[in-house]
Formats: structure tokens, C-alpha cells, sequence
């Protein structure tokens, strides 16, 4: 019995000996190598990249750059409306042959544009003062004085006009109603009358209920006196 116990703990001994043998290793190599340390790894969010900023920074910029020009032209932006283009017409020019000519107009422009005339004579001006130069065109004369156009005058002296020249605001030669269109005279008998119209003086003689004479003047001086 001795014997048996004898030998049992030896083997135990042994195996106890392989055993802290081998664990003996196990704590040699870890007094060698010092404690082994678990390394905690810490991950800090990385700060957003300058780049990303500033690529967004630029596209906010844009942005606001873009609403603060569409917001400007927005203000700024107004509908224009056509407006009526002011009354500059002058309705006592008058047409001849296509070509407008007004009193007050330099001759030397209006010449160009009348082409060459029938005659030329000159006469007294209204006030006395100098001379007119008249030039004669197919049923009309233009009186002119110190290079500028001071009357018109429209007739019918007989000759038949193949295309007789008349003022913008529809007077001419042989209509029967001047005053549909210039309104009551400042003067007038049974054949004459004196206007003002359109900042001008007109004189309009008729005959056999007709307008046979129609002169258009700057000034009321040149309009013939009569009672």
C-alpha cells in the first residue's frame, strides 16, 4: 500500500513538474518580455479637409452672389411700355409732290428738295423791311425773305396741277370748307378770311363757294388787308 501511494505521487509529482514546466515557459517568456498591454486605439474624427471648405465656402458665395443678382435685376428690371410719341408734326407743311416744305424752313434745304422752279421775281416784304425773293412752282409760290421760307401760298390761277400741292392738315385748292379744319376765323367777309392755326396765320380767299387762294405765313403782316 505504501508502495502504491509511493508511486502515485511520484507520477503526480511528475505530472505537477511537466505541468509548472511547461507553465514555467509560459511565465519565463512573459517576465522576458513584460506584460503584454493591450494598445487602445483612439480614432478622433478628422477635421473636415481646408479643401472641402473652401469648395464650399466658394459654392455658399456663388450661391448668394447669384440670389443677390437675380434679387438686384429682379428690383431693378421695369416693363417699358411704349409711349405715344409726342405731336411734333407740322400740319400746315405743306406737300408738293411728296416733299414737305414749312414756313420758317431755310429755303436752301426746301430748294433741294422742290427741284427747279417755274420763276423768280422779287417783290417788297410785308413789313417794308428788305426785299422777298418769290419763287413760282406749279400751283404754288414760295415767298421767301433773309434765306428763310416766309409764306406759301397755294393757287388756282387756271392752269390745270397734275398733282397740286396742298398742307398736311387736308387744306388745299377747291375744297369747299376751310373751316371744318381751321376753325372760326379771326377775320372773314364773303369771299376772305384771316386764321390762326397751329401757330401760324392763314388766309383763305374763295370763289364760286371754293377755295381759289391759300396762304400759310409766319407772320400776320403778310396776310392781305381786307375789310
Amino acid at each position: 500500500m505504501k508502495r502504491t501511494a509511493k508511486i502515485v505521487m511520484t507520477a503526480a509529482a511528475a505530472l505537477c513538474a511537466m505541468s509548472l514546466a511547461a507553465c514555467g515557459d509560459t511565465a519565463e517568456s512573459s517576465s522576458k518580455t513584460g506584460t503584454v498591454s493591450l494598445v487602445t486605439t483612439t480614432t478622433t474624427a478628422a477635421p473636415e479637409s481646408s479643401e472641402a471648405e473652401t469648395t464650399t465656402t466658394a459654392a455658399e458665395s456663388e450661391a448668394e452672389t447669384t440670389t443677390t443678382t437675380s434679387q438686384t435685376t429682379a428690383e431693378t428690371t421695369t416693363t417699358t411700355e411704349a409711349q405715344p410719341e409726342p405731336e411734333t408734326a407740322d400740319k400746315l407743311a405743306v406737300n408738293f409732290s411728296g416733299k414737305k416744305i414749312s414756313v420758317g424752313e431755310s429755303f436752301a434745304d426746301a430748294e433741294s428738295k422742290l427741284g427747279g422752279y417755274v420763276d423768280h421775281f422779287t417783290a417788297k416784304h410785308c413789313t417794308d423791311e428788305g426785299e422777298d425773293d418769290i419763287y413760282e412752282y406749279p400751283g404754288m409760290e414760295v415767298v421767301v425773305f433773309e434765306g428763310k421760307i416766309s409764306h406759301i401760298m397755294l393757287y388756282d390761277n387756271g392752269t390745270p396741277v397734275e398733282d397740286p400741292p396742298y398742307a398736311e392738315c387736308g387744306l388745299k385748292v377747291g375744297m369747299t370748307d376751310p373751316k371744318a379744319i381751321l376753325g372760326e376765323p379771326i377775320k372773314e367777309n364773303e369771299t376772305d378770311s384771316k386764321y390762326e392755326f397751329d401757330g401760324k396765320y392763314v388766309y383763305v380767299s374763295m370763289e364760286d363757294g371754293k377755295a381759289r387762294v391759300i396762304m400759310i405765313a409766319e407772320l400776320e403782316e403778310a396776310i392781305p388787308d381786307f375789310s
